[in-house]
């Protein structure tokens, strides 16, 4: 009978040796009670992980200069900035490697879409099932994970990267895009047909487009739909 007492890693099926380099990862999330259940499920697939925690953009910039993070796990929704735009924010020193998951209350094509635009690793919903949870993790680390180096290069570039757009402007152009029309976007939104314009001026100027014609040929050429 064999007297196993290395940790069980139920990612990959196997146990670990207990002298493995420790993961150390960052979770950013405003909602106490889902980092604690985010690092106990983490912890059973990675045992002794290194764990760094907060709630608000603010106190995120603080803790990603702390240390080199081998994951940050993003919550989509933060309260004091919008996230998308603290996505873009990490991929701007040059040389950065950083591998990041997002976290959404729901399973959203757009924001999954979005998040991978901007150079996330992947995108997982906060109700989604243990084994999803662990499989968006390393497919977010990469092949690497033992050695935990990942090979990266900043996603946006040249005009792109000047184009910050907020995760409702994101859907407003991916539904213009589409076809849809003002009253339309308005109606699936929530939103009414004075703000949606708004948005459709903003998405305009900022990626210095002039008509929705320029912006669906944007959307089709970067493969954002």
């Amino acid at each position: 009978m064999i007297n196993e007492d290395r940790p069980f890693n139920p990612l990959h099926g196997r146990f670990v040796s207990n002298s493995a380099p420790k993961l150390s990862i960052l979770i950013i999330e405003d909602s106490l009670l889902i980092r604690r259940g985010l690092k106990q499920l983490i912890e059973e697939a990675y045992h002794g992980t290194i764990f760094g925690e907060c709630g608000t953009g603010a106190k995120a910039v603080v803790k990603l200069s702390e240390r080199r993070w081998d994951l940050v796990i993003l919550d989509v929704s933060l309260p004091d900035r919008d996230a998308f735009s603290l996505l873009l924010e990490m991929f701007r020193k040059p040389g950065i490697d950083l591998p990041v998951l997002m976290l959404g209350m729901h399973a959203d094509r757009v924001f999954a879409a979005r998040a991978r635009q901007l150079g996330a690793r992947g995108y997982v919903a906060k109700n989604a099932r243990r084994a999803d949870l662990f499989k968006a993790i390393k497919q977010a680390l990469g092949e690497n994970l033992s050695s935990h180096g990942l090979a990266g290069t900043p996603p946006w570039s040249g005009d792109t990267m000047r184009a910050i757009l907020s995760a409702r402007e994101y859907e407003v152009m991916l539904a213009l895009a589409s076809g849809k029309r003002t009253g339309e976007i308005a109606s699936e939104l929530g939103l009414n047909s004075r703000t949606v314009s708004t948005f459709k001026r903003r998405v305009l100027n900022k990626l210095q487009l002039e008509s929705i014609v320029d912006l669906v040929r944007y959307v089709t050429v970067h493969k954002l739909a």
